[in-house]
């Protein structure tokens, strides 16, 4: 069935919107908890990573962590791109085999969207946006450094191109109340959307 992709920076809120996007009847799915889940349960993933960084680079349960993992890759662009080369075709595999098992169309939040030049295998896509300010107070609220922030945010599209690049946008620097308000718009029309691309 179709697969609706749900991006935007990190912090933009994604996993907000599709919990409401699940609350509205929505199949839901989230890119970075198949990443998650590749890391905990996917051998040949760790044998990888084993025999690229060595055994440091897991946690008290002999599992890899995650934290571990970015401090090796995200101020090192060749190592980004050797884990990107291994993950990204393993969720991209995963993503296409969830929303071939649902009878309506799944609501996949992929950050790095844009990035990885997925546009043809989604129907459409929603992008999130909040203004910087917000958006680093909600990473350093989890914890972040400044210093991680923009690590991370050096190897993303800017929020202004996201939304650019978009089918629909959704802006999250607001109101829960507001918030909400587009969500239920932009799933109506995206219903409408469906209807007739079924028709």
């Amino acid at each position: 069935m179709a697969l609706i992709a749900v991006t935007g920076g990190i912090g933009a809120g994604k996993s907000t919107v599709l919990s409401r996007f699940k609350l509205l009847g929505a199949d839901i799915l989230d890119a970075d908890l198949l990443v998650h889940g590749l890391y905990r349960h996917d051998a040949g993933l760790k044998l990888a990573l084993l025999q690229r960084w060595g055994a440091n680079i897991l946690d008290a349960d002999g599992l890899p962590e995650r934290s571990k993992i970015a401090s090796r890759v995200f101020d090192h662009a060749e190592e980004l791109a050797w884990l990107n080369s291994i993950l990204h075709p393993k969720v991209k595999a995963a993503i296409k085999n969830a929303a071939g098992k649902t009878d309506q169309a799944l609501f996949c939040a992929i950050p790095l969207f844009f990035e990885c030049a997925w546009e043809a295998e989604a129907l459409c896509s929603i992008s999130l946006w909040c203004d910087p300010c917000t958006q680093r107070q909600r990473l350093m609220a989890r914890g972040w450094s400044e210093a991680e922030i923009l690590s991370r945010l050096q190897h993303q599209l800017g929020m202004d191109e996201k939304l650019r690049r978009a089918r629909f946008a959704i802006i999250s620097n607001c109101s829960w109340q507001v918030l909400y308000a587009q969500c239920d718009l932009v799933y109506a029309k995206i219903l409408r959307m469906l209807a007739g691309h079924q028709a």
